[in-house]
């Protein structure tokens, strides 16, 4: 099937559901794409993996309508694009690996990031920890709808999660040039929760954790952290509210009113 994304991110992009591709019109530059198969994440899921290897997710670098490749690169943010089959391995829903964005020179914090779906629902499971990654001081599933979004503050680190038996599509909005560490993830297996699709807890804590916190679960529907980008946040939307986002790139001017 062919989902056609122009509607939903003001883009000329359509996704196809049965190979995992992206279709990307004319007047888009062209993106770098990169792809992640469910090997890849072995030392993340829960349970060892004995599905045969296929492709779960894939993602794009930054995306830009042609008179508008000055204006984000001026900003110092990218607009890109993530496609997320659905699947279960191990008796796990299918997620990404998990990550703590690096703390760049200058800053204190590391960078906040937009995630609004597009298609489907996505979990987003966050948790808030600084280097060396020791302690985890808050653990949050966020549940994102079509149409929906939300901003992960300074120092939470995040995976993307597909609950469902269909497509998700989101995108997201990062600051640029950015570092991504995986490692914390790949030491613990995980993120302190598992969601599983199997068996009588659907939120399994990761014993590789010496601590447990209760995990927090909320609604992208119900927050209000950025009252000028809630409604339709596509492209067209956070494209014309670049001024008013600084704070991806300066994490120390993220208001307190938005932290979850």
């Amino acid at each position: 099937m062919i989902i056609d994304l122009k509607e939903l991110s003001a883009l000329p992009i359509k996704v196809d559901t049965a190979h995992c591709n992206f279709v990307f019109g004319s007047s888009l530059n062209t993106p770098s794409i990169v792809t992640r198969k469910s090997h890849d994440l072995e030392t993340v899921w829960a349970n060892d993996v004995q599905e045969e290897d296929r492709v779960i997710y894939r993602y794009t670098s930054g995306l830009w309508l042609p008179s508008d490749e000055a204006l984000w690169k001026n900003a110092g943010f990218i607009y890109g694009i993530v496609f997320f089959l659905p699947g279960v391995f191990g008796g796990e829903y299918v997620k990404s690996s998990g990550q703590y964005h690096a703390i760049t020179a200058g800053q204190r914090m590391a960078a906040p990031e937009i995630y609004t779906v597009l298609v489907g629902c996505g979990h987003f499971m966050l948790q808030r920890s600084v280097p060396p990654y020791g302690e985890i001081l808050d653990a949050v599933l966020i549940e994102v709808n079509v149409g929906e979004m939300f901003v992960v503050p300074p120092d939470y680190g995040h995976l993307q999660i597909n609950p469902t038996n269909g497509p998700l599509v989101f995108s997201y909005t990062v600051a640029y040039p950015l570092v991504s560490n995986y490692e914390p993830y790949r030491q613990r297996r995980g993120a302190m929760y598992y969601e599983m699709a199997d068996g009588s807890e659907r939120f399994v804590f990761n014993s590789h954790y010496p601590k447990r916190l209760p995990l927090r679960i909320l609604k992208a529907a119900q927050l209000r952290q950025f009252p000028f980008l809630a409604g339709k946040a596509d492209y067209r939307r956070i494209r014309a509210c670049l001024p008013k986002l600084s704070f991806l790139n300066r994490p120390e001017e993220f208001p307190a009113e938005a932290y979850l």
